[in-house]
């Protein structure tokens, strides 16, 4: 074991490392130093250069803007209970310790806000319409960004968790990002 100066843990004399391990010693476990591992799928490699196929740049930016818009929409959201806090005499900080997810985040927005307006349904019952509508795109979200398998020209090929394809078109992903765009602003309005 070194540190940055490359000296021996034990002795803590200059050592000469290869591959972080000290030359003359053995491996952490006490064996010799590991072989290459031999290739276990033979073509593997050839096969996914060779079949290398320019993508739609369109389509790999819809999925980027999608992540993106709901790291806003978390962050308009967190912004907005902060306002909403201190205005209630609480500084502390949204999700302290950990970031909360974003239905953490919307119950309390839906407290703050039975709180301040507690004869105005009406706000309680948009907070209702955007919490159903979040449920719908995070499950989209999820499918995009942990399902994605393949790409065709204006469509992301997808697993959901039961290992169904399923074909996500361009356009879906950009009505979602909309959609995502358009909720952050009903927060922010509230």
């Amino acid at each position: 074991m070194t540190d940055s100066n490359r000296t021996s843990a034990s002795t803590e004399l200059p050592t000469s490392v290869d591959d972080g391990t000290p030359a003359g010693h053995p491996t952490p476990a006490g064996e010799p130093p590991t072989l290459p591992q031999p290739d276990l799928f033979l073509g593997a490699h050839e096969q996914a250069d060779g079949d290398a196929r320019p993508h739609n740049p369109a389509l790999l930016a819809s999925i980027g803007e999608l992540i993106l818009a709901w790291g806003h929409l978390e962050q308009t959201t967190a912004e907005k209970l902060a306002v909403m806090r201190k205005a209630f005499g609480d500084v502390r900080a949204v999700g302290g310790r950990t970031r909360p997810t974003m239905q953490k985040l919307l119950a309390e927005l839906r407290a703050l806000v039975a709180m301040r307006d507690r004869h105005d349904k009406q706000v309680l019952t948009v907070i209702a319409e955007i919490d159903g509508a979040l449920q719908r795109i995070a499950q989209f979200r999820l499918l995009v960004v942990e399902g994605a398998q393949d790409l065709e020209d204006d469509a992301v090929l997808c697993r959901d968790t039961k290992n169904s394809a399923i074909r996500i078109e361009l356009m879906e992903i950009v009505r979602e990002t909309t959609q995502l765009d358009r909720i952050r602003h009903q927060i922010a309005g509230i």
